[in-house]
């Protein structure tokens, strides 16, 4: 079962699928994940952001990822 989790943790699981997360994008307080042709947007107010699990329950729809990627 997914829990909420610090989006520093989501970025440095999420790099071992070549995804990566960038602040520059996407507005003042919000950044991206991204891959190829594929982006998140994720609202960020520093790395202690947590993320919830919708949006976590997002990223393994959008970028095809196993339903236990965030489970460690």
């Amino acid at each position: 079962m997914l829990k909420l989790m610090e989006l520093r943790k989501v970025i440095k699981i999420l790099s071992d699928y070549d995804i990566q997360f960038d602040y520059a994008s996407g507005g003042k307080h919000t950044g991206k994940f991204y891959k190829g042709g594929k982006s998140f947007p994720v609202k960020c107010h520093g790395r202690k952001t947590e993320m919830l699990t919708y949006a976590l329950k997002g990223l393994i729809k959008k970028f095809d990822l196993p339903k236990d990627t965030f489970d460690k």
